[in-house]
Parts: structure tokens; sequence; C-alpha cells
């Protein structure tokens, strides 16, 4: 009968595969370490990029509505270039008159 000793029941692990197992715990504690801070410095960007995508879109709608008042307060070019042409018959039809008066004096 062979008895068992209590040292020998427990087989303790090689000192080699409890070093290999601390690396590569190290490993995993270092990897979700840097994924953590890539993690918060995306969310950092992503906070910078709507805030600055937020920016845009407000000056484009006061642009928007520079616009508007803008096309309120200006002709166009067409309704410039009917008005243009009504002047110049108004002065053509008044030079006509204004010779008119003149040759009877």
């Amino acid at each position: 009968m062979s008895e068992q000793s209590p040292d020998n029941s427990v087989r303790s692990r090689p000192i080699l595969e409890r070093h290999v197992q601390t690396i590569m715990l190290g490993l995993v504690i270092a990897l979700l370490a840097w994924s953590g801070t890539t993690t918060l410095k995306l969310v950092e960007t992503s906070a910078r990029q709507d805030e600055r995508i937020t920016q845009l879109i407000n000056i484009t709608n006061e642009l928007r509505d520079e616009m508007r008042d803008a096309s309120s307060r200006y002709m166009t070019v067409n309704s410039a270039s009917v008005y243009r042409q009504q002047l110049n018959s108004r002065i053509d039809s008044i030079d006509i008159r204004v010779k008119q008066l003149e040759d009877s004096l």
C-alpha cells in the first residue's frame, strides 16, 4: 500500500508556467488599460466634433437668415434689368419732350 503524502497529492505548478501566466495576465491588463484610454480619447474627440458640428449648423442657419434678409432688401438681376429699361424709356420720353419744347421756342 502506498500512502500518498499531502505534498504529492497536490501537484504544484512548474515555475515557468506561473511566470507565463503572470506575463499573460500583465498583457491582458495592459490591453484593457490601452483600450480604456483609447476609448476615452475617442469619446473626447467625438464630443469636440459634435460641438463643432453644432457651431457649423448655427453659423449656417445665421447665414441662411442673412441671405433671406438680403433677398428682401435687394433686387434680383432680372428685376433690376426691367427697372433699368423702364427708367431708360422714361428718360428717352423726357428727352423727346424737351427737344419738342426747345424746337417750339
